[in-house]
């Protein structure tokens, strides 16, 4: 199990880092998404959050110790076995927060649009007196 958590929060890693590009070109003005479409992208990512909230709620029984026998082979795999419920957790914590930046970034993408429709049509407005 802890092999898949790691690769998984590999693979989260590169989401992150992805995002964070997106982010950054938000920002710089290269990547703008038409408002609507950045709302719903938005509220797609707010919607895996809560889905998210409940799958660790429900897996938080997977971090309590279990007994595998009262021996020191026992003791370490309750150790063991808890620890990944932890670690599972604590990525899917982690993609939590990757989809809380996305959405930020998509709507901060929308803003984007809005604001250059505000400014050209404040622009035409000038020109055309």
């Amino acid at each position: 199990m802890a092999g898949s958590v790691e690769q998984a929060g590999g693979q989260l890693d590169g989401v992150a880092q992805q995002q964070n590009t997106l982010a950054a070109a938000v920002a710089a003005g290269e990547l703008w998404l038409e408002s609507g479409v950045a709302e719903r992208a938005a509220a797609r990512c707010e919607q895996a959050v809560r889905e998210i909230d409940k799958l660790c709620r429900d897996a938080h029984q997977l971090t309590r110790k279990r007994k595998f026998g009262d021996n020191a082979d026992g003791h370490a795999a309750a150790a063991r076995f808890a620890q990944a419920g932890q670690d599972y957790i604590d990525t899917m914590r982690n993609a939590q927060q990757v989809f809380k930046n996305m959405a930020a970034t998509y709507r901060a993408a929308g803003r984007t649009v809005t604001e250059a429709d505000a400014a050209n049509e404040q622009m035409f407005r000038g020109q055309s007196r």
